[in-house]
């Protein structure tokens, strides 16, 4: 049984998120601490759905940051190649350029192979309608979390960013440079390089220390207790399943989805398309990603994902931004740049999506870093963001429905200690 008042269920929700960064430890991809918050949401949804399923599959989930020692090892051996040979030079950085756009512009699974397999698990619960199902609509997030981004833990958001762009704007330089030297020796572009050509490749090692730190973005020693990305979006979506419970639907189904290995390249909503891509009309069903709600003041509905490689549902995310109207929230259309949600891989599976989070874009402090504990939430974010989800539901529906008539209290033994909330300093 459910409470419905808004702050209520924030204030459960945060002190459910301690208990799970607190009991089951680290939720890195395929860890036993994904699984046990699988096994605990798995419990959690079959009280309040019609149908409940926890479904394995494989997963390679260091392939997702494998990227970064290849690719930075092609282009430092690239940098060096410049001196000697313009093509060996230019094939490098071509070489590394290609798991970066796959694995990490483009989330494909170019990597897996290379890799150890784990198992990580989805979990999907739906609340059937009362009369013929007429539309379908799911909330989509993540169970596990993220290694340290160590570069911005050390440095922060902007220095962080900072270092990724003179990263590729200094293989851009060196490409540039090779191509130049190639056009001035021919052939096979072979030659120590001289003169003009060796005082702007000398120029141009600036970059090499800045893209040797590279190396060191990601710690695997490190994960996140990723109680805002995205215990936030996995706790909102089943409390709004849960407040469901007793409101009867006629003609659409309400359904959640918590991904596994969500973090290392969306890979739990890739293998969920797979495998049930063709059960789902497509034209009457919508997903919702439910992304990190940590900073009410950047509530924002998903247009794009991926650097606008993939274009989120416009239907869908109007439904978003009018139901955020709805409740007086301020939502903007916004664009994730270099990032992506469950959302943006149902896309690419054919489907009608979008999706909301609230995270300055900024990069504050907490994003990808071990300040992402359960002392760092927003219950105000957390509140509106159950909110919305239950305005979206209703006016997907299309039905009267009064959810503000569900004032049951919930079992007591489910009620947990509170988080305090945070301070305004700590919001700044």
């Amino acid at each position: 049984m459910m409470i419905t008042d808004k702050h209520e269920v924030a204030g459960k929700i945060c002190a459910d998120i301690k208990h799970i960064c607190k009991s089951f430890g680290s939720r890195n991809a395929g860890g036993e601490g994904e699984r046990q918050t699988a096994e605990y949401f798995y419990e959690e949804l079959s009280a309040c759905a019609d149908e409940v399923k926890k479904e394995e599959f494989k997963v390679n989930p260091a392939a997702f940051t494998g990227w970064i020692p290849l690719s930075v090892s092609c282009f430092m051996l690239g940098i060096v190649s410049y001196f000697f040979s313009s093509l060996v030079a230019l094939l490098l950085f071509v070489v590394g350029c290609i798991p970066f756009l796959f694995e990490y512009v483009m989330f494909k699974r170019m990597l897996d192979p290379l890799y150890p397999e784990m198992t990580s698990q989805n979990v999907t619960a739906i609340k059937r309608c009362s009369g013929e199902a007429k539309k379908r609509i799911y909330f989509v997030a993540n169970m596990d979390a993220c290694f340290e981004n160590s570069l911005k833990y050390r440095f922060g958001g902007i220095m962080s960013v900072a270092i990724v762009v003179a990263d590729i704007i200094g293989v851009i330089y060196f490409a540039a440079l090779s191509v130049a030297r190639w056009v001035l020796i021919g052939g096979v572009g072979a030659g120590i390089a001289s003169g003009a050509m060796l005082y702007a490749g000398a120029a141009g090692l600036i970059f090499a220390p800045i893209l040797f730190s590279t190396y060191f973005t990601v710690s695997t020693k490190v994960i996140v207790n990723g109680a805002n990305n995205n215990l936030t979006g996995c706790f909102i979506a089943a409390r709004m399943l849960g407040a469901l419970k007793d409101v009867q639907l006629e003609n659409t189904e309400v359904g959640v989805i918590l991904t596994g290995s969500g973090a290392v390249g969306l890979r739990g909503a890739k293998v969920w398309c797979e495998k049930h891509g063709n059960e789902i009309d497509r034209e009457n069903t919508a997903f919702i990603s439910l992304a990190s709600l940590r900073e009410l003041g950047s509530l924002n509905a998903n247009s794009s994902e991926m650097t606008g490689l993939v274009k989120c549902d416009r239907e869908v995310t109007s439904l978003i931004l009018d139901s955020a109207n709805a409740l007086g929230l301020k939502c903007s259309n916004h664009r994730i740049p270099f990032e992506a949600s469950d959302s943006a891989a149902f896309t690419q599976g054919g489907f009608k999506s979008s999706g909301f989070c609230a995270v300055n874009s900024r990069l504050p402090d907490y994003f990808y870093t071990r300040y992402d504990s359960y002392e760092n939430l927003s219950r105000d974010c957390i509140a509106e963001g159950f909110a919305l989800t239950m305005e979206i539901v209703k006016r997907y529906s299309g039905e009267d429905i009064d959810i503000s008539c569900i004032s049951e209290q919930e079992p007591a033994e489910m009620i947990r200690d509170s988080v305090p909330e945070q301070s305004a300093e700590a919001d700044n």
